[in-house]
């Protein structure tokens, strides 16, 4: 009976058949924006996952909760768009029964998928706050809104999987006159339920967002904060304000529509706005969550290739017994020279094995001069970055200025 009163309500609400497709309807705009979208989504995700296992190597529930979201999140998009083959964007009136059926049996997959990853990114952004902070107040205030967001996610959940009861019966009517629909059913004669679930979701959703992107906001309170941890928690703060923002442009479309049945019941017509704005929303939500874990790893690796070093070079002259080396003045270097040319390394017979082994050979084996390539001081003329010129042997100094990563936040009490 349900069914046959929607039927005549449609047959006298028909609109025009060949009323304009508006932007938002167009599966070239369904296309492009959920897609686009999905593809960062989900390169944010792999990113996170990689540092937290292969960099940090501290994968954690958060990590799991956001892989889940992002599952969830493929699935309500894949079930999006296939529902543009029967109906979506177009009136409800004129997509056909069969196409009725198959279109409300992908809405309730993706109403449901949608209501759980919800529910689930805001979990896991609590759990990454319970990284941050370890104790005191605001810990518990974190554990507190995590139990109130996992019960509202599972009540929600349990009522969009099960909107009728049998549940096949949402999507076919006719085969079960007698069914029991409510909330997200869709009973025609209690339409003000299924309006004010609709909205009470959604007003709640918003309402949370708000409150958990707004908390870590706190830091900013944390004495001598480096500038660029203010930097990126502003940048966090702004792509978590857009996300507030398309939250509370939802719940306008739902307001204004009545979940799709003001001005008239039109499924299929009214949709894709709201559909839109959720995918906008999950897919920014996922990035939120996602670039407060690898953007510290990203930026360090920045700062290693354009990272600068500065070396100065100073000469210390160190006079040995024989202080005639370095008086250059009295031309005793010469004499020097030709003393140790006379007693060279090479051996008559070419043998150049001293060379390679820093040894003299019997036949030539000069007195102090394999004590010469052993010494500290030659060795740190050689090589100015080794353990001898950075030890502070005299001789070498060097002055190596880099922008490596300062130590990141470790805890708020």
């Amino acid at each position: 009976m349900a069914a046959e009163i929607l039927l005549q309500h449609l047959l006298v609400n028909a609109p025009d058949p060949d009323e304009p497709l508006p932007l938002s309807n167009q599966p070239a705009t369904l296309y492009g924006v959920t897609l686009s979208l999905l593809v960062v989504s989900c390169v944010f995700v792999a990113i996170r996952i990689w540092v937290r296992f292969r960099v940090m190597h501290e994968p954690g529930w958060d990590d799991f909760l956001v892989v889940l979201a992002a599952i969830c999140n493929v699935s309500a998009t894949a079930c999006l768009l296939r529902s543009i083959k029967y109906g979506l964007g177009h009136h409800y009136l004129y997509i056909g029964i069969q196409n009725m059926g198959d279109y409300q049996k992908l809405f309730w997959v993706m109403n449901s998928v949608y209501i759980m990853e919800t529910a689930i990114i805001k979990m896991s952004l609590l759990v990454q706050y319970l990284r941050i902070f370890k104790a005191g107040t605001m810990r518990w205030i974190c554990l507190s809104m995590l139990g109130i967001v996992t019960a509202w996610g599972i009540t929600y959940s349990f009522l969009s999987w099960f909107p009728c009861f049998p549940v096949q019966a949402f999507w076919d009517r006719l085969s079960y006159p007698n069914a029991k629909c409510y909330g997200f059913g869709f009973d025609f004669n209690d339409i003000e339920s299924f309006v004010a679930l609709f909205t009470s979701h959604t007003a709640l959703n918003m309402v949370f967002d708000f409150t958990i992107f707004l908390t870590p906001m706190v830091l900013f309170t944390r004495p001598k904060l480096l500038r660029k941890n203010v930097l990126a928690l502003a940048g966090i703060f702004a792509i978590g304000s857009v996300v507030v923002m398309i939250s509370v442009w939802r719940l306008h479309s739902i307001v204004v529509h009545r979940a799709a049945t003001q001005p008239y019941i039109d499924f299929t017509w009214w949709a894709p706005h709201a559909l839109l704005l959720s995918c906008l929303e999950i897919d920014l939500a996922i990035m939120v969550a996602s670039m407060p874990v690898f953007w510290p790893v990203m930026e360090s690796s920045f700062s290693a290739i354009f990272v600068t070093h500065e070396v100065h070079i100073t000469e210390h002259r160190r006079l040995e017994d024989d202080d005639e080396l370095y008086e250059l003045e009295e031309g005793k270097v010469a004499e020097r020279k030709m003393s140790i040319r006379k007693g060279s390394l090479k051996s008559d017979s070419g043998n150049s094995r001293e060379e390679l082994t820093r040894e003299p050979s019997n036949e030539r084996k000069v007195e102090g001069v394999s004590d010469h390539y052993k010494d500290p001081y030659n060795i740190a003329q050689v090589d100015p970055f080794g353990v001898e010129a950075t030890a502070g042997v005299i001789g070498v100094e060097t002055n190596a200025h880099s922008t490596a990563e300062k130590p990141k936040w470790r805890g708020y009490e």
